[in-house]
């Protein structure tokens, strides 16, 4: 089944995509600096990434869907896959911003749950939503992104916002 969504996905990106962006992922800043048990996160979160893009002209809206894979605030590998929808504007002859919306869901260690240590921590997926921008420069993007705290019954998380950077092909 695995398979099957990675060939949907490849061939989606093939069909609908007007652009095409490899990604790298940087760092978090959280909102609080250390965890529950006194750590500090893991604030530099290497890791890589495929985005394409509908975007045909600017000032309009289009969709963007991207994949990652890195390092998360707890030192643990994190698979994502996110959808969002962007506006994006000309600043000038080779800058541009984008502001929008993302949704996405991770496969990640589910250390939010009360009472599980992070040894004891399973992967399990986590969704949620978070605003975008971008800022380009040619070929190049610097992008971020905001993931609010949530607590909800058993679930707590801490917010952060991410950068990660761009290249498209």
């Amino acid at each position: 089944m695995k398979n099957i969504l990675i060939l949907l996905f490849l061939l989606s990106s093939l069909v609908f995509a007007n652009e095409h962006r490899l990604l790298i992922s940087g760092f978090t800043k959280h909102e609080h600096s250390n965890r529950s048990n006194g750590k500090k996160y893991n604030e530099f979160n290497l890791g890589a990434g495929y985005e394409f893009t509908t975007f045909k002209n600017y000032n309009e809206f289009y969709f963007g869907t991207n994949v990652t894979v890195l390092n998360d605030s707890y030192s643990n590998i994190q698979y994502t896959v996110s959808a969002s929808s962007n506006i994006r504007f000309k600043l000038s002859r080779h800058t541009a911003i984008s502001i929008g919306v993302a949704s996405f869901a991770m496969w990640k260690k589910d250390t939010f749950k009360a009472g599980v240590s992070e040894d004891e921590a399973k992967y399990d997926l986590v969704i949620g939503a978070a605003p975008l921008g971008s800022f380009y420069y040619k070929d190049l993007s610097v992008n971020f992104a905001y993931v609010p705290s949530v607590s909800y019954e058993n679930v707590q998380t801490v917010g952060f916002a991410i950068v990660y950077f761009g290249w498209t092909f």
